[in-house]
Order: C-alpha cells, then structure tokens, then sequence
C-alpha cells in the first residue's frame, strides 16, 4: 500500500511541477532530417538495426566515433528521445534545445545555425501543443495549458562568426542561453582541448559576455575550460549556469570519453560552489550515466556540494547507448521525482530541482 500511495504522491507532484530540462541536441537530428517533434520514433534494436542503403559515416575503425558512439548513435543521435508526445508524457515543460556545429559545418556556421533556428519555428508552427519560449511568462502559461515549449541556446558562438551584433537577430529569433564554446577553440574563447595549451576568453569574448548580459540571455558555461569558466563567473553581471554535468563527470568539460568517473579534485569542488555563489545553477547531465540510480545519486552529490536550491536537470540524451537503463528518454520523467520522493525529499526541494531552479535564473536574467 506505501508504494501505491508513493507513487501517487510522485504523479501528483510531477504534474503540479514546472519541469525544465537545460540541454537536448534533438534540433540536430531535425535538421538532418532523421525525425520530426511530432513522431514519437521507436527506435530499433542497436544489435540487429544496419544503416539504411547509401547512408556514409565517416571512416572509424572499428565502426564508432570519436566519443565512443556507435553507428546506431551516429544515425538517430537525439531522436526517438525528444519528440513532443515523450515531453508531454513525461510532464516537460520547457526543452532547451541547443545549436550545436560539429566540425565539418564550420565553414557554413551561420546557414547551419539558422537551419536548425528554422526547425525550431516550424514545429511550434505545425504543432499547437509546442511553442517557442521568449519569457518566464510563457513557461508560467504553458504550464497552465498543459502544453511543451523550446527555447533556443548556442553551444558555442560559431554561428555569430566574430560578428557579436549577430547575437541581437539570434535574440529576436528566440535565443535565450549561450556557452561561447564548445571544447574547441573559437574567436570567444578556448574550450578543453585534451594536450593542447588552452587560454581564457579573448577580447572578444569578454564583449560578447557583456553584450549577453545586456541582452538578457543566460550564460551558460558548459564546455568551457577552467580559465574561461573563472573569468566569465568574474565578468558577468548575472547568474549563470552550467546546462549538463554530473559531479562524477566533471571530465566532459575537458572532452573525454565515457564513463566519466575522475570528479572530486579540488578545482572541481571550488568551481561547482563558486557556481551556487553566483546564485547559478548546474543542470545534471544524464548522458552517460549507467542507470537511473546513478542519475539520482549524481543529483544529491551535486546538492551536497552546492546545495539543492542550485541544481536541475540537463539531460543531454544522445543515443540509447548512452542513455541510462530505466531513464532512456523524456516521458520517464517522472521516475526521478517518484525516486527523490522515496529517498525522502521534501516536495519544496523536489519542485526546485525540476524546474523552479532554472526558472529562478531565467527571472532574474530574461529582460521579459
């Protein structure tokens, strides 16, 4: 009889809950036309799916990419994990959706952010369940409608090129979170480049944390390197905060293979508490993680070092492979608060760390 009325206690919560997530990549597999928001793709079995005819990866031997993904990862990526119908079924009420630029769109960063801008747009367009996200008010509505929104973020400034001016047409077309890079390097910043001798922000760099402060949109320091994470919790006027890392994966800030499991030195510890200083908020990635359990104890080892009131959900799924058992995609949910709940978290806390934390930067940061 408890695990009925737990359970019942979970769901009632989950949906009294504003549930933000702070990281997808689905904007990709949208341009790529591998999926829409609308499908609530089944996935194939990896083990016995092949490629479709003619479909070309690149040349990895054996078949996986640089960060371990396999082909089955590299042709879905975040699709079949973020559609529309999973995000209502899971209670989501706001995704960010990310512009991320793999290497080989460099030489056409701009056309290809817009690309995925323009996805973006037109599933709110066909899809009245969905809308694109500009304000805190939006959230509070669509929450009250029983409908799903995306807001825009870059994962990494390629797209503005060294064009800062850029980021107010981005704004006007919905961009509302930003990291200046993403690993590499880039006219902003440096991100964690393995052996390669990093620096901090650059001139640049420095303008476009002051230009996104004056705008109104969140700065994110996901993907950044140590000098740069310091400098920018220095320059910027606002809360930032971190969209997806787990405190026993502090290494994909430096751009490692999973499992990631080398957190607790020093420097991590300062930065995530500096982060909760600035009244910021890390986002718990569930990319990589083993299982649902180990998402849920990455959670409360970021709570104990930051404090409850500083941490959300940035999920960052990106194939079944990586997925974790029992929290493979959106509509499983509400699984984390049915868990939190057991383990005897209060509801004020379990509602923080949905979404209320995410909200509270969003209404100190977005201008409307």
């Amino acid at each position: 009889m408890g695990t009925i009325n737990n359970s019942s206690h979970a769901a009632e919560l989950h949906k009294q809950a504003i549930v933000i997530d702070s990281h997808s990549d689905i904007l990709m597999a949208l341009a790529d036309g591998v999926t829409r928001f609308g499908d609530w793709l089944q996935l194939p079995d990896p083990l016995t799916w092949s490629p479709p005819p003619r479909t070309t990866f690149a040349a990895f031997s054996p078949p996986t990419s640089a960060f371990g993904a396999n082909r089955h990862t590299e042709y879905f990526g975040a699709s079949g994990l973020y559609s529309l119908p999973q995000m209502l079924a899971g209670g989501l009420t706001l995704q960010v959706c990310a512009i991320y630029l793999e290497d080989k769109q460099l030489d056409r960063a701009l056309q290809r952010a817009l690309e995925m801008t323009w996805w973006l747009l037109q599933e709110a367009r066909e899809h009245p369940q969905f809308e694109v996200v500009r304000t805190v008010a939006d959230i509070r509505r669509i929450k009250e409608q029983g409908k799903a929104g995306g807001v825009l973020s870059f994962e990494g400034l390629e797209p503005l090129g060294n064009e800062i001016r850029f980021l107010d047409l981005f704004y006007q077309l919905g961009l509302r979170i930003a990291s200046l890079t993403h690993n590499r390097r880039n006219a902003f910043a440096d991100g964690p480049q393995g052996d390669v001798q990093t620096g901090g922000l650059t001139h640049l760099g420095r303008l476009a944390i002051r230009r996104l402060n004056e705008l109104g949109i969140v700065v994110d320091l996901a993907h950044t390197n140590a000098a740069a994470f310091w400098e920018i919790l220095e320059l910027s006027e606002q809360p930032v905060i971190h969209s997806h890392l787990s405190p026993f994966s502090f290494s994909l800030m430096r751009g490692e293979t999973p499992p990631y499991k080398d957190f607790q030195s020093p420097d991590s510890r300062k930065r995530l508490q500096a982060l909760a200083q600035k009244d910021g908020v890390a986002g718990c990635i569930f990319f990589g993680q083993q299982d649902l359990d180990e998402v849920i104890a990455s959670i409360e080892e970021l709570g104990s070092i930051m404090g409850v009131r500083h941490v959300g959900l940035g999920s960052d799924f990106y194939g079944l492979q990586f997925a974790p058992l029992g929290l493979e995609s959106m509509d499983k949910l509400p699984r984390i608060t049915e868990r939190l709940l057991a383990r005897g978290w209060v509801e004020g806390d379990i509602l923080a760390l949905l979404g209320g934390n995410f909200l509270r930067v969003f209404e100190k940061v977005w201008k409307t």
